[in-house]
């Protein structure tokens, strides 16, 4: 699942431009920094690719990778 630091982002939009999934929309409130940060806001649309965690200047995206139910 794809998660966003909101204290972290600084509302570049290289998320959104990278995700065809449309997995990020901006925030309805600035951050503490005076950024309406992007958010996750349809998480279950990612597929993990990771070219938003690997674009992100601010380091504000993680990606946890889904259980598969391996029980490993």
């Amino acid at each position: 699942m794809v998660q966003v630091d909101p204290r972290a982002c600084k509302e570049c939009g290289y998320c959104t431009a990278v995700c065809s999934r449309d997995v990020f929309a901006p925030a309805a409130y600035f951050n503490e920094r005076g950024y309406k940060p992007m958010l996750a806001a349809y998480p279950e649309r990612c597929t993990g690719c990771g070219q938003c965690f690997y674009i992100c200047p601010d380091f504000a995206i993680s990606i946890d990778e889904p259980d598969k139910g391996l029980g490993v």
